[in-house]
Parts: structure tokens; sequence; C-alpha cells
């Protein structure tokens, strides 16, 4: 490309914003803005003597070439300046620069907002990179000019790195000068490429420019500027934003086109569609550029074979189509003005023809449960789709290596042929193969039987696992296979962990009945026999606590229980125990031999009273224990311990000492432990508060006879008040708010849930009841609660209306209705 020819892109690209926002006014006005104790170095004029400030001023405004000045006050010098750069500190004199401004100036519409659409990141980048703008070394001496001379010729020379180099240079003297900020952003945009460093730089420019604006016609142009340099630098959506931001201000017809040309490529539209043809119930999806509005229902946006789908999910960026047959071919339709979260809607209507085919070839088994019972007729269930049969493999792993499978997390894992050839080569054996007939029917789920007992008749100890494959399908020896593990017992293990050791109970799973003579090994991680056991006639086996104590490889790591030659299963003691924690039945935790229980005789109290703190001390059978030394530890809500009081005497195991507080105790939450040794831990803590209360004084109810509240169904609350003492609350003054919370469940419709199933929980709200009544002359008022403004939600919504009743002395006491 010629110098010309490149010089004639450079100046359109320059002019590609600006020129469709309005022109200044060719007359423009020169100013001096003034600035004390300060000296613009170099760059000299020439140098008038014994003349005034004022005259300073003029002689400065008058001559076109003069940018800026320095007045020594002292002498009455005024030193005329061609350019200007940094201000250096001078005590005294006075520095001025020229403003210019248009003939017609803008109203100024304030500070520039913050652009939401924009990360914080980002915004931060752009502030750390306009404060850390210096002068490169060889800049030193230029002024603002200059530097901005040079920035333009090397820009028409195609030299961007230089240019940009000479503008930031520029910036670092003039960093407030918003055009000049636009004009470097526009410079690294026009000619940085999407991938290029130079595209995220224009961005910076772009928005520290924006910044700075503070009429509405240099605002639309900075936000121009910005949305193409994000445009270039393929930040989309943000560049939409910016647009539309720009568009809002002024409508300049380049600006629309640049937005309507993003939009129609990148703005709100189909990107992707997919097929689920595997699963039973095949469904599309079809997937869009931007999120969708979650309360919003699309069916009537959408058409299958040009009637509404039976069924429909939205999340997130997709709608799917559920619903349809394998084997079919289905036109799915999206009608315009399908709405989307970013307030952009489908501008044409989408047309997407799919293909749902068979399902492929599967087989796998029901989960990862292993017992089977030892009742009846036993088999494995095999499920499979579109296969006619299947290749089976049994292995048999031993009763002496389960501890191992166990330690190294195989057991109940997927395996391959890799994995399943090293069972059959190291640690254990292949005891049957052979393949099973499926009756099969097209695309549908078939449940299979395995009979056990025909191809085991006689099981040893130990654990089975059972591999299947399709008959017909590539034999990889990568590839996972389904796999099932199993063994067949009438044996249930249950274990108690406790200070007495590990109880071992077991029941028969047919009848529940407790099993006596059954043979216990408790194992470690290392395979080592920690201890047997065999149980009672109540079914009950204990192991010492020394047993369930060893750490590392001496970790107790499986239970084996094996009753008479062919009844045998094993239990992971590595697993976790049964959680009731979330049924409310979590208990206290497991005391030691000594179990003290503490308490006081109220929860809070005023400075200067005395706690009377109760403990009674028991042994691990709930006997009593006597003249036990007790140290109770008070400490301050800091942390500091306040004093140690020691409490030896008892009456049947317990025990009381009194702790008077002091005038000036601090308030807040103590803490009371309790030691038998005041050198080892707490057996026992208690808290309490100390705080200057006072009790209630007045009472209030609030009723209403309303079943319902909403915009247009008024609810009558009635509040009474009354003085504890019998005499009404008359006049005391009442505020109160009013909660909303959804809900699924309804009382009167038990069973049943209300609202989208994929509508996420909206968050509670609570908002203000104004025009509260004071209490009458009886202690009572009214109010008519409507509520106006309710969440956007398909669930149930609960009202809770909070009521406070104020004292003459500010003091309140509240009380809800729901």
């Amino acid at each position: 490309m010629s110098v010309r020819s490149f010089f004639a892109f450079a100046t359109i690209a320059f002019s590609m914003i600006a020129v469709s926002f309005p022109a200044a006014a060719a007359d423009t006005k020169r100013d001096i803005q003034t600035i004390k104790d300060a000296d613009f170095f170099g760059f000299d004029l020439r140098t008038e003597q014994n003349v005034s400030l004022d005259q300073c001023k003029t002689s400065c405004i008058g001559d076109k070439s003069c940018k800026a000045f320095t007045y020594n006050p002292k002498v009455k010098w005024c030193f005329l300046k061609s350019d200007f750069k940094t201000m250096n500190a001078f005590p005294g004199a006075i520095a001025g620069k020229i403003v210019e401004t248009a003939g017609q100036q803008e109203r100024d519409i304030g500070a520039a907002p913050r652009l939401t659409f924009l990360s914080n990141d980002l915004i931060q980048q752009a502030h750390d990179f306009k404060d850390n703008l210096t002068l490169a070394d060889d800049q030193q001496g230029q002024g603002v000019d200059s530097l901005t001379a040079n920035a333009r010729l090397d820009l028409t020379a195609n030299n961007l790195a230089d240019s940009l180099k000479s503008f930031h240079g520029a910036l670092s003297i003039t960093p407030d000068d918003a055009d000049l900020w636009l004009e470097t952003a526009r410079a690294a945009a026009s000619l940085g490429s999407a991938e290029s460093s130079t595209t995220g730089q224009a961005v910076v420019d772009a928005l520290n420019g924006y910044e700075l604006t503070r009429t509405t016609a240099k605002r639309a142009e900075a936000l121009a500027v910005l949305a193409t340099a994000l445009e270039r630098n393929a930040n989309y959506r943000p560049a939409l934003d910016a647009y539309k931001a720009s568009l809002a201000l002024v409508g300049a017809k380049d600006v629309q086109t640049a937005y309507l040309q993003l939009k129609s490529t990148q703005g709100f539209r189909v990107t992707e569609h997919t097929v689920d043809a595997d699963s039973a119930t095949p469904r599309a999806c079809v997937t869009f550029s931007e999120a969708l509005v979650k309360t919003t229902d699309y069916t009537p946006f959408v058409m299958l074979n040009g009637e509404a789908p039976k069924a429909l999910e939205t999340k997130n960026k997709q709608i799917c189509v559920e619903g349809l047959t394998h084997g079919q071919t289905y036109k799915i339709g999206f009608r315009t003005g399908l709405p989307s979260s970013v307030d952009e809607v489908l501008e044409a209507p989408v047309s997407i023809d799919v293909y749902i085919k068979d399902r492929s070839q599967m087989v796998r088994f029901t989960g990862d449960s292993f017992v089977l019972p030892s009742t009846a007729r036993r088999g494995i269930p095999i499920v499979s789709v579109n296969m006619t049969s299947a290749n089976l493999k049994l292995y048999r792993i031993g009763d002496r290596a389960i501890a191992p499978l166990l330690t190294n997390s195989q057991f109940l894992s997927q395996l391959d042929g890799y994995s399943a050839q090293n069972i059959q080569d190291q640690s254990g054996e292949l005891v049957w193969q052979g393949s099973i007939d499926i009756a099969n029917e097209l695309n549908k789920d078939i449940v299979t039987s395995f009979p056990v007992d025909e191809a085991l008749p006689e099981r040893k100890p130990g654990i089975y696992v059972m591999t299947a494959t399709a008959a017909n399908g590539p034999a990889q020896e990568w590839n996972s296979q389904a796999t099932q593990w199993f063994l067949v017992s009438d044996i249930g293990v249950t274990t108690y962990a406790g200070t007495d050791g590990l109880n071992v109970f077991t029941r028969s799973l047919a009848s529940a009945k407790p099993i006596a003579g059954v043979e216990l090994q408790l194992l470690a991680k290392n395979n080592e026999v920690l201890g047997t056991a065999t149980t009672d006639e109540n079914g009950r086996a204990t192991f010492t606590a020394g047993l369930i104590r060893g750490t590392a490889a001496l970790t107790p790591a499986v239970i084996t229980a094996r009753n008479g030659t062919s009844d045998y299963v094993f239990l992971d003691m590595t697993r976790a125990g049964f959680d009731l924690s979330d049924r409310g039945v979590t208990g206290r935790a497991a005391p030691g031999a000594i179990d003290v229980l503490t308490f006081t005789e109220r929860g809070i109290y005023r400075a200067g009273e005395t706690v009377h703190a109760q403990s009674l001390a028991r042994d691990t059978d709930g006997n009593a224990i006597e003249n036990l030394p007790l140290t109770f530890i008070f400490s301050r809500p800091d942390g500091v311990e306040d004093r140690r009081i020691v409490s030896q005497t008892s009456n049947l195991g317990g025990y009381t000492v009194d702790f008077p507080t002091q005038e000036n105790a601090m308030r807040g939450t103590w803490t009371m432990n309790i030691y038998t040794d005041p050198k080892g831990s707490a057996i026992a803590t208690k808290s309490f508060l100390v705080d200057d209360f006072v009790p209630d004084r007045t009472e209030m109810e609030i009723k209403t006879e309303a079943k319902e509240v909403g915009p247009d169904t008024p609810a009558t609350i009635t509040v009474s008040g009354k003085y504890l003492y019998g005499a009404p609350a008359a006049g005391l003054t009442l505020e109160g708010d009013v909660g909303i919370k959804p809900t699924r469940e309804s009382a009167a419709y038990k069973g049943f849930l209300f609202g989208l199933a994929d509508e996420e929980a909206s968050e509670d709200s609570r908002l203000p009841i104004d025009g509260l009544p004071e209490l009458d002359e009886n202690g009572e008022a009214s109010t008519d609660l409507t509520i106006s403004e309710l969440p956007a939600t398909t669930q149930l919504l609960n009202a809770t209306v909070y009521m406070r009743m104020q004292e003459a002395g500010g003091r309140a006491i509240e009380r809800s209705l729901t």
C-alpha cells in the first residue's frame, strides 16, 4: 500500500465516529486557567517585563502561538510559552495555560456514570494505566503539541508503536484531555488487529476518555469510540451495550449503522443445537447466545412441526423440546420476539430440522449395591438397549484379598479391560464367562436377569465382580465396561464404636432375627488380622477398644463375617457411618470418663449481680461422683480470664459456685469452663450474658381475619397494646413492615408443589408499612394493609406482618403475624 493510500485510509478511520457528532463552533474562545506557586518550565516564546498579571494574560490570549505562561509577581516579568508540560513547584510564581472553548458551549451534564457492562478489573486497569503514565527518556523536553504532532506523523507512516508512545507521552502531560484520549483510542483501534494488544489498549484509552466527558455530544462520541474498540477486541456484548448507550444520548446515523451491523452478527441469536438421542425420552436442545429470562414462559414462542410442543424445558441459555420419538424428523421453529435477559429479542424467525436417530447400543447394571439376598431366586438385573446378546465375564476375589481391594479404592469401581485382566492375573480368578440372550425391543430399556445360581452353584468366601459388553461391539481394552460387584449373603452387619470398644451385631436379612455363631474377623489396612470374635445368642460380639485404635497400616479396614461354609459378607470400616444430623438427632458429643452437666439459673445478668453456677458430675454408668475438685474458670467476652473458683464439696455429685460480677463488668457473652485438671481440656462449657437489660413493660397483640393480602386484596390488621400493670397503652406509636417469602408448599394442598420446577429460589423481601396510626384511648389501632410490590415468581408467597410498639423513651417490642 502506498503512503498516499494509507494516509487516506487513516484519515477515514479517524473520522469514522467523530463525524456523526455535532462539530464545535468555528470560533473558539481562548481563556486562561491559572495555578499559584507553579511554573511551566521551558518552551519560552518571549519575555515581557514590567507588566501586571492581567497584562500578561492579555498578551498570551492575543498571541495564537502562546499556549501558557509563567508570571513572577516580584519582578513583574511575564514568560510566554509556546507549549507546556508537567508543572514544577515555584513558590510565589503564577502559572497559566490557555483553555479553548467553543463559542456555544454545551451544558455540563456532570461526571460520567460507571459503565455496568464493563468488569471492575478492566476499569481498574484503565485507572492504573492513567496513573502510571510518564514521559519516556527520549521524550524529555518535549511538549504536548510536539508529541501530538509526532504521534500523528507516525500514524500516517503506519508506525503504530511509536505513534501510541507519543500519544501516551502527551497524555502524561495532560492526563485530563478527553479529546486526546479518544484520538489515541481511535488510532489504536483503527490499525490493530483483533488478536493484537493494541485493541485492548484502545479499550483502556477510550474508557479513560469517556470518564473525562461532561457534555452530551462528547460522551456519546466517547461511547461510540469505546464500542468500536470493544468490537475490535471481540468483546461483542459490551460493544453492543456501549453502542446502545451512545445512541441513547445522540442518535448518530453511522453509529446506528455500526450497531445494527454488529447486532445482526453478534446480537441475541441461536448459536447451536444438539440432539440427545440416547435417552429413553429423547429431546432436542437449542442454545442461544445470551441467557434467557427465568420467569418467562417460552411455550408461545416455540413450535414443533407447526404446533405447540407438549413439553419444554428452559435453563440458562437453552430451550429443550422434550417428548420426541426415535426415528422421527422434526421441524423446530422459534418465533420473532423471543425475549432474552439482555433486553434483546429474536429479530427473525428461526427454523431447525432435527432427526432423532435410534439409540446407540448400551449395557449397564442398576447400581452400586452389592449384597444379593440368599433367599428366593437370585438374579442380577442387566439393562440393555438395542442389543440381542451380551458377553459376560465373572471374576472372584478371595476373602484374604478384601482388605487390599478396599485400601486401593478399587472396590465398586468401573473396570476396563486392563483392570479386569489384572484381577484375573494377580488378585483373583476368572470363574465363568459366556453370553446371555436378550429379548430386544427397539430403543427400549430391556432388563434381563442373570441367573447367579446356574453360573455359580457353589460359592466361596470373597467378592464377585461381573463385566458386560456388547456381543458385536468394539473390544477396546481401555474402554470402561459395565461392572457389577456382588456377593450372596443373609448376614446383615451393624457396628457401634464407643469407649467399650467395637460392638458388632449380626442379623438375618430375611427375618431380621439375631444370628448366633457368626465368625468375625477384624482386618487392618495391611491385611493383618487384628482380632476374631463369635456372636452370641443376641447376635452380638465385641472387639476391645485397643484393637480399633491402630493408626497408619494398622487402622481397621474391614470386618468379615462367615456363617458356615457358604454364607459370607464383609463391612467396609473406612466408609463414613450414618450421619443423622439432617434428621435432628445429632446428639451431644460422647463424654469421657467424667460427664459433667453445667447450667446457670438465668441466661442474662446485670453488672454487679451474682451468677449461681451448678454442675452435676456422673461416671460412665451414670453414678454420682463425690468429692471431685472441679475448677470453674470464668472468661470475659474478650477471652481474658477473669477468675478461678474451685468447688470441692458436693451433694449426690452436685457442685455449686457463686460468681459475683463487678459493677463495671465487661458487657457481652461470658464463658465458664469446668476442669478436673486446669492444665488439661475443659470437660464442660457454659456461656451467659452480662448486659444492661430492662424487662418489657408493655404487651402487644396483632390479629386479622384475612386469609390473603395483595395489591387488590387489603387485609385489616388490628393491634391492641397494654402496659403489664394493666393500663391500655394509649398514645403509643406503631411502626412495621411486611416480609414476603416465596414457598412451593401450601397447607391447603398437601403433597403439591407450586411454581416452575427450574425456577431458582428468590430472596426474601421486606417492605415498610407506612401511615400507621397511634393507639387510641383503649390501646387499640387498625390499618388496612395492601402489598403493591410483589416479586416476579410463579411460586406461592407467604406474608409475615411485623409490628413494633414504641414507648415514650423509644424502646419497642415486636410481634409478628403470618
